[in-house]
C-alpha cells in the first residue's frame, strides 16, 4: 500500500512539476535528424549527433530535480510530509533517467534504421555524455540551491569540451567521435561521484 501511494505521489510530481522537461527532451531528440544527417553513416560520423546534441538532454531532465523545493511553499509542505524527501527526489532522478535512456535508445535503434552504423557501444557512449552533463548540472543546483546556476554550470562544461576537445582527457564528452570509447567509464563513475555529491549536499543542508 505504501508503495502504491508513493507511486502516485511521485506520477503526480511527475506530470506537474516535469511533465514540460520530458517534452523538451523529446523536441532536442526529434530535431537531432533536421540538424544532423543520420542516414547510411560510419561509427565516427554516427557518433556526432549522439555526443553532440544528443546528450543535451541530460541537462534538460536531470538539472531540475531539486527545482521545486525551491519555492518556499513548496519546500515547507514537502517536509511536513511523513515519506522522505530524499526519497522523493531519488524517485525524480530514477524516473529522468528512465526517460533519457528511451529516449537516446529510441533515437540509436532510428539511426540503425536509416542504415547507419550505430552499435549498443553507442547507445552507452551516448548515455554517458548525458548523464555526465545532468549531473553538473546537478550538483551545481545542489550546492548553490538554484537550478539555474545547475543549468549554467552544465552548460560551461558543454562549451568547454567544444573548445579544449581532448584535452580534458578522460572527461571528454566526445570521444567517440575520434574513435574513442575509453573516456565513457570514466563519464559514468563520475557521473555516480557528482549524483552521491549532490545528495550528501542536500542531505547535510536539509
Amino acid at each position: 500500500m505504501a508503495s502504491g501511494c508513493l507511486a502516485k505521489v511521485v506520477c503526480s510530481d511527475a506530470k506537474h512539476n516535469f511533465l514540460v522537461h520530458y517534452l523538451l527532451a523529446l523536441a532536442v531528440i526529434l530535431a537531432s535528424p533536421l540538424l544532423f544527417s543520420i542516414r547510411y553513416l560510419d561509427s565516427k560520423q554516427a557518433a556526432q549527433p549522439l555526443e553532440m546534441l544528443v546528450p543535451l538532454i541530460g541537462i534538460i531532465l536531470l538539472t531540475p530535480v531539486f527545482m521545486p523545493e525551491q519555492n518556499e511553499s513548496i519546500r515547507d509542505v514537502v517536509r511536513s510530509k511523513k515519506t522522505s524527501y530524499s526519497l522523493i527526489c531519488l524517485l525524480r532522478l530514477l524516473m529522468a533517467m528512465a526517460v533519457l535512456l528511451s529516449l537516446i535508445g529510441a533515437f540509436v535503434l532510428y539511426m540503425r534504421h536509416c542504415g547507419s552504423a550505430v552499435t549498443f557501444r553507442h547507445f552507452t557512449g551516448s548515455a554517458a555524455s548525458a548523464a555526465v552533463l545532468g549531473a553538473v548540472g546537478l550538483f551545481g543546483a545542489a550546492v548553490s540551491d538554484d537550478t539555474i546556476t545547475g543549468y549554467m554550470s552544465a552548460v560551461i562544461y558543454f562549451i568547454t569540451n567544444f573548445l579544449l576537445k581532448d584535452k580534458l582527457g578522460i572527461f571528454y564528452i566526445f570521444s567517440m567521435s575520434s574513435g574513442s570509447f575509453a573516456e565513457k567509464k570514466w563519464l559514468v563513475l563520475m557521473s555516480v561521484i557528482l549524483t552521491a555529491g549532490t545528495f550528501t549536499v542536500r542531505s547535510i543542508r536539509n
